[in-house]
């Protein structure tokens, strides 16, 4: 019951935020936007997401490698194109990753394993995605006007509160623990346990410092691919945005989607993509269409970007799929 009152307050979030954001959308310029579309630079998206998820899976490897498991990145390739089709289709924000503790689990026979690997992987991601989040807005700060200056803040605490879980896994294991044996009978007992053993493994990465650190350094690369992928889509719909704009706000869009308010994100996509658009636009010189006020073009590229973004996605995302009916076709097999 808990889980579906979750997903049901994400729905109504998500369809407010819709609601809000494209009753504002000129219909027939929003229209001319995918007509006009230019055929060029999707492919250019699906090689970056491609790329992204090679480097992703190879980032993965060296947590895994560290504990003693050996899978090839080619297997956690598809195991990370599987988590992206789950990812689009599941109401949760963690679903992709709960199919790869899953299948790591099956492949390792260690599910806390899995779940220590994946739980680094995406610490390392968010770590990146969040001091690139303020480091690019800073350095492009002559961009950003002063009253949007305090969303600098934003990445700012993201950074802290995934470097403070950071240090907590890392060099407060005894802290945690602690805290463990704080609870009552067989689930402290039980909850210790498996805390002994996600520990150890985070321990085994911090033995060898150059695996955070490579994973790190290939999280930032994998971040600024990311940024590519959003102007890339921007391209195709012709909006002249030049990239260095893109690195300065694109971080700012990523961690607002990642929140775990609404479903895939949607709703907060489009009003971090109509905030950027309005401050960036009159700077470009990107005009409004005649009889389209300034604050409604914005809009209508936002709405226009969001969705190109989802369906450019759903598309890559749908070979995750396939491989999933794959592997259902040859278990019963």
């Amino acid at each position: 019951m808990k889980r579906s009152a979750k997903t049901a307050l994400k729905l109504a979030v998500t369809a407010l935020l819709l609601f809000l954001l494209y009753r504002k959308v000129d219909g027939r310029a929003f229209g001319r936007l995918f007509a006009e579309l230019d055929w060029r630079w999707p492919p250019l998206f699906f090689a970056i997401a491609l790329l992204n998820m090679w480097l992703s899976s190879v980032r993965w490897r060296l947590f895994l490698r560290a504990d003693g498991v050996d899978v090839p990145v080619r297997k956690l390739f598809a195991s990370h194109w599987i988590a992206s089709f789950c990812n689009f289709f599941l109401p949760s924000n963690v679903g992709g990753d709960l199919y790869r503790i899953a299948d790591i689990g099956a492949k390792s026979g260690s599910a806390v394993r899995g779940t220590a690997s994946v739980f680094m992987d995406r610490l390392s991601g968010f770590l990146a995605m969040s001091l690139l989040g303020f480091v690019f807005p800073l350095a492009g700060l002559r961009f950003v006007p002063r009253e949007h200056w305090p969303w600098l803040l934003v990445p700012v605490a993201f950074f802290l509160a995934f470097a403070g879980i950071f240090a907590l896994v890392v060099f407060g294991q005894g802290l945690l623990r602690a805290t463990l044996r704080l609870l009552p009978g067989r689930a402290g007992a039980r909850a210790g346990e498996v805390a002994d053993r996600f520990l150890a493994s985070v321990s085994a990465y911090s033995r060898r410092p150059s695996v955070p650190l490579r994973a790190f350094a290939i999280s930032l690369l994998f971040q600024l691919l990311v940024f590519a992928a959003i102007w890339a889509t921007g391209r195709a719909l012709r909006i002249p945005v030049p990239f260095a704009w893109y690195g300065v706000f694109a971080p700012l869009v990523c961690i607002l989607e990642s929140l775990p308010v609404s479903i895939n994100g949607m709703g907060l996509r489009e009003a971090a993509y109509a905030v950027f658009f309005g401050i960036a636009f009159p700077l470009v010189g990107f005009a409004a269409p005649e009889g389209v006020a300034p604050g409604d073009w914005a809009k209508t590229c936002a709405g226009a970007m969001a969705l190109c973004y989802m369906a450019l996605t759903l598309v890559y995302a749908l070979g995750g799929g396939l491989l999933l009916l794959r592997r259902m076709f040859s278990s019963r097999a």
